[in-house]
């Protein structure tokens, strides 16, 4: 059996480096043989719809020739969510599964724009046709309504659980409890705590969405410990009258402080403040590159001027959504320049014709013969 595994957002984040892209999926499915089981493994916040789509179309092709089952390990939200369904479009029995901790996310896509009010309209119908292509999915699978899929995509609905089963998206339950004793929470979740499970739920959404952020605070936060850590490597007794001479003591017992390993051990702190410096300095040379870049891409060094200069992440939500919004702004001015004609007289021989029209106006108006004659002749 082949496995594919779908365990981050969907697309190629450029910001990261990471992420699950058709070509992932292509990579993992390498040596399939002939009838061999595929079993696709998702826990994904969701991400880009046109790399959902092709991911999409690739395990649905699959599905054609090969029994294709989907397992929802923790989340599978957005595009994920789509994905996940893809096997059941072409076989309505292939298996998804989902426990108690899985939890399935529909909602319409959303983008950033940038325009007038022809643009703006243009942009909300086209996004509109992409949650009716999300939508049909949702209904084919599920058996409800498109009417009924569509309103629960626009509250951008989440399914915890059984609710999952419930609705249709998946048709295989695997209860934690095993064993029957929570016959009860398996065929509805109570309502005092419904609410708890879906704040739980959307809290480790947020988490998964905020992983690659963490991901670039980790070296930080890692240099910060060094120091710590190379105290801690200094267990130390309190202080006895009995203590004997050469013990490493503490002002008031236990592990050592940092200041006290400058003094004791200055050698050991040095070697490790210079960790830190390094690793300061490589994640602030970061920091500055890719604000430099993203200035650059929306054709406005004057915006990432001043985030470095105010010690902004270039990993914060706000930020990179200026960024887009003035990188697409850029591109739209880009493209209506290359439609326009331009000036039709240019250089030297522009200036020729210009300088002759206001010589025969000159003329003209001083009563002077223009072209054979006076003016009005």
């Amino acid at each position: 059996m082949k496995t594919v595994t779908i365990d981050d957002v969907i697309g190629y984040d450029w910001w990261t480096g990471s992420g699950i892209t058709s070509d992932v999926v292509k990579k993992q499915l390498e040596g399939l043989l002939d009838g061999e089981d595929i079993q696709v493994d998702i826990n994904s916040p969701g991400g880009s719809v046109y790399e959902g789509a092709v991911i999409f179309n690739l395990l649905r092709d699959h599905a054609k020739t090969h029994q294709v089952s989907v397992r929802v390990n923790s989340i599978a939200m957005s595009a994920a969510s789509y994905i996940a369904l893809a096997a059941r479009t072409v076989n309505k029995n292939a298996i998804i599964t989902v426990s108690d901790n899985s939890v399935f996310m529909i909602h319409n896509p959303w983008t950033y724009s940038v325009g007038d009010y022809r643009v703006l309209a243009k942009d909300s119908e086209y996004v509109e046709k992409l949650a009716a292509m999300f939508g049909l999915v949702y209904s084919v699978v599920s058996g409800q309504t498109e009417k009924t899929i569509r309103k629960t995509m626009d509250d951008e609905t989440y399914y915890v659980g059984k609710e999952i089963a419930d609705a249709g998206f998946a048709n295989n339950f695997d209860t934690i409890a095993g064993d029957g004793s929570a016959s009860a929470s398996a065929s509805g979740i109570a309502a005092n705590g419904r609410d708890n499970l879906i704040i739980n739920a959307k809290f480790a959404a947020n988490k998964a969405i905020e992983r690659t952020r963490a991901a670039m605070e980790k070296d930080s936060k890692a240099y910060r410990g060094d120091l710590e850590k190379a105290v801690a490597f200094y267990q130390i007794k309190p202080p006895t009258a009995a203590s004997a001479g050469g013990e490493i003591t503490t002002s008031g017992g236990g592990i050592m402080k940092p200041e006290e390993l400058l003094a004791q051990h200055k050698a050991c702190y040095d070697a490790v403040f210079a960790l830190g410096e390094k690793a300061a300095l490589d994640k602030e040379r970061a920091r500055v590159s890719a604000h430099i870049m993203l200035g650059k891409e929306a054709g406005s060094l004057d915006t990432a001027v001043k985030y470095i200069e105010s010690g902004e992440s270039s990993m914060d939500e706000k930020i990179r959504a200026e960024y887009l919004a003035l990188s697409m702004k850029k591109n739209r001015l880009d493209a209506r320049t290359a439609d326009d004609p331009g000036d039709t007289n240019v250089g030297t021989e522009g200036e020729a014709d210009a300088k002759a029209v206001a010589a025969a106006f000159r003329a003209g108006a001083q009563g002077k013969k223009v072209g054979g004659g006076k003016w009005g002749e």
